[in-house]
């Protein structure tokens, strides 16, 4: 395939959410063992504190705490020859 020499532009963003949860439980190396919830289809605009706010929500509903949270953006790009 041969390089393109249009000009390539971002074609889509899918903005997700990522809780890590401790389970309150270790490993067989004593590690803590996490869970991770995602939630998917986040709207590009939506603020940080807005994100954090359903982190909690989401964490209030089980008996687990928060370990961290991350917010993961994955851009398509093209045109696509």
């Amino acid at each position: 395939m041969a390089v393109g020499t249009r000009p390539v532009n971002e074609v889509s963003k899918a903005v997700s959410l990522t809780i890590s949860l401790d389970t309150g439980t270790l490993d067989q190396k004593g590690n803590p063992v996490i869970n991770r919830a995602r939630i998917s289809g986040i709207k590009e605009n939506a603020a940080f504190e807005d994100l954090y706010d359903v982190a909690y929500l989401y964490a209030s509903l089980t008996s687990k705490s928060i370990v961290d949270i991350a917010v993961g953006v994955n851009s398509g790009i093209g045109p696509i020859d």
